[in-house]
């Protein structure tokens, strides 16, 4: 969707290790080695055997046997591209996956290879996942991790097991076809969309035939997806073609199927604009368009593809390709799953923990200030005072053209006066909240609220409020124009369950602290169903319309109306504002206007620089 974390995959190793073996990352030879005589073997029934590799745990340092690239579907080149995965076929010997292989290919990595490396045939071949498992004779409780990156970036790397695998449970990561190669759609046999959704089913379906060999419990697994990830897993319980055999319990990080920013409601039109910029005649007929995508180089087609998603969001994120599918030849989702809900259907009997970070709106809003500041609107007092909540609207895909609740929004985020003066700095905490609230947190909520209807005592909600030394604002995005900070940013949370990035991996310790916590809160509701820590012995069930939910921060407290989740940053700048005016009414009523935006803009330029 936005601009989200990008990096390479970083390996982590145990001590064993020496350089020597030979690995390639999307074609980068990388060499590495292992001096130990026993790496872990497993073999897979009908398929082969696997041979991994060991890591450690971050705070007891306990063994971890991981397989870090175990193909469940085989490479989707030549006529495969765009569509339905092939199982893994069995293979002789011992399959080597005790070093991470390549991940989905997306153009932010692939801009970064020699020209010569682009041509490869094998870019394409990322449909792989990994198994980090303590004990291979146990059974073991199950968390299938589907990780987020607006549907054209991530990789399993990124969700090493050193914090999670503390806790006796296996942990499970998929790739999943990005961008393009995995949600293009025409809409017909050749390219039918959602390609990526079943990648992930069938990594599902792997974890069904194959997680016991591994020490875990098929019956006992938890899907657990942040942002584009949960999107797809929430999406997906709306769906006919998930078996509730695939997961028993869910986790949704900052993401809910009835997001603007999910589905592609104009697939051929995109496709056709996305071969456009390819080099191919956009009003060829369909099949010569098709054969031409089928066909056109990895690199040239994912630049094409990301070019067409930046060059168009300032006409809507709904209006660009790169998403789920509703109809076409998979089926998948034959309505959208609003449609479904509605209806009366969707799963009913789903234990699930979901929530938000404190700041959801940060890291579109550094999208909308970009597209405002491209278009020389940023400092045009007319349009900020008149237009700018319905453009950002527009760009979110969120337009309300009743203009009926707008105005509501407006009320409760904006200082009434900056609106007024088309003061952008002043409204910054306000369009914060807008954002958060138009692209998370109204559709957790009313995820939330489905699901607490039909399973009223193992619905649980929370708030990210915790801010640490470390922050992932800014690192997919020049931030250097931007007015304001990250706060609790968009994936912060995920810094307390996985040491990724390498840069935020070593936990002071106050974030230690932190961390473990949210491995306690969260692998006890892997295990029992119910999230449940020393420090919350009783997490409150989600049993009324707006709560109760819990505010996950250095002390763990209850809210009892997640309404307020809504305009925290306007609220918290209502509260200063007032303060300032009490505290300085005897002494400063002298005073200017001037001088107090003068303050304003002081603090927003202090906060940038702690960034």
């Amino acid at each position: 969707m936005f601009k989200l974390l990008r990096q390479l995959p970083v390996r982590h190793h145990s001590s064993k290790e020496t350089l020597t073996r030979v690995v390639s990352q999307y074609g980068v030879v990388i060499k590495r080695s292992f001096s130990n005589d026993h790496d872990p073997i497993v073999d897979l029934p009908g398929l082969g055997k696997l041979k991994g590799s060991y890591t450690k745990t971050a705070w007891t340092g306990a063994p971890v046997q991981q397989f870090l690239n175990v193909r469940y579907a085989e490479p989707p080149v030549g006529k495969n591209r765009f569509k339905a995965p092939i199982p893994a076929q069995p293979w002789e010997g011992i399959q080597d996956v005790s070093v991470r292989g390549q991940g989905a290919p997306c153009y932010g990595d692939l801009k970064k290879l020699p020209k010569d490396q682009l041509k490869s045939s094998n870019l394409e071949d990322c449909i792989s996942l990994c198994v980090y498992t303590k004990d291979t004779t146990a059974k073991r409780p199950v968390a299938v991790y589907i990780h987020g990156g607006g549907f054209y970036s991530g990789s399993a790397a990124q969700h090493p097991p050193e914090y999670l695998l503390e806790k006796d449970i296996v942990l499970v990561v998929p790739q999943y076809r990005l961008g393009a190669l995995g949600f293009m759609s025409t809409k017909t046999e050749t390219i039918p969309g959602n390609a990526a959704i079943m990648d992930v089913l069938l990594a599902f379906e792997w974890v069904q035939k194959h997680i016991e060999h591994f020490g875990g419990d098929p019956t006992q697994v938890t899907a657990i997806g942040q942002s584009a990830g949960a999107g797809i897993l929430s999406s997906l319980l709306f769906s006919p073609a998930l078996k509730e055999s695939y997961f028993q319990k869910i986790i949704l990080h900052s993401g809910a199927a009835f997001g603007s920013w999910q589905f592609d409601h104009n697939g051929e039109r995109n496709a056709r604009d996305i071969a456009r910029r390819a080099g191919f005649d956009p009003k060829a007929p369909l099949e010569q368009v098709e054969q031409f995508l089928l066909e056109v180089d990895t690199y040239t087609l994912l630049k094409a593809f990301m070019h067409h998603n930046w060059q168009g969001l300032h006409k809507g994120i709904n209006n660009t390709g790169g998403r789920m599918t509703i109809g076409g030849p998979s089926q998948l989702f034959p309505k959208t799953p609003y449609e479904v809900m509605k209806a009366g259907g969707g799963r009913k009997n789903i234990p699930m923990l979901t929530g938000v970070v404190k700041d959801e709106g940060t890291f579109a809003l550094v999208d909308v200030f970009t597209i405002l500041s491209a278009l020389k609107l940023h400092d045009k007092k007319d349009f900020l005072r008149y237009d700018v909540i319905e453009d950002i609207q527009r760009i979110l895909g969120t337009v309300e053209v009743s203009c009926s609740v707008t105005p509501l929004a407006v009320k409760s985020m904006l200082d009434m006066e900056a609106a007024a003066n088309g003061d952008i700095l002043k409204m910054v905490p306000g369009l914060i909240d807008l954002c958060g609230m138009h692209l998370i947190k109204s559709s957790v909520l009313r995820l939330a609220q489905y699901n607490s209807r039909h399973t009223p005592d193992r619905t649980f909600v929370y708030s990210f409020d915790y801010r640490g030394e470390h922050t992932r604002f800014g690192y997919d995005q020049d931030i250097s124009h931007i007015p304001f900070d990250g706060g609790v940013h968009h994936t912060n949370d995920l810094l307390y369950l996985f040491p990724y990035p390498p840069t935020a991996a070593q936990l002071n310790e106050p974030d230690t602290a932190m961390a473990k916590k949210m491995v306690d809160l969260w692998s006890s509701f892997i295990v029992e169903g119910v999230p449940k820590s020393r420090d919350l012995p009783h997490w409150p069930a989600f049993n009324q319309i707006f709560g109760p939910y819990v505010h996950l921060d250095r002390e763990l407290t209850i809210g009892n109306n997640f309404l307020d989740e809504f305009t925290v940053n306007a609220d918290a700048a209502r509260r200063q504002r007032q303060q300032q005016k009490e505290s300085s009414a005897p002494a400063d009523r002298g005073v200017t206007t001037q001088q107090q935006d003068e303050l304003i803009r002081r603090n927003l330029t202090q906060q940038q620089q702690r960034v």
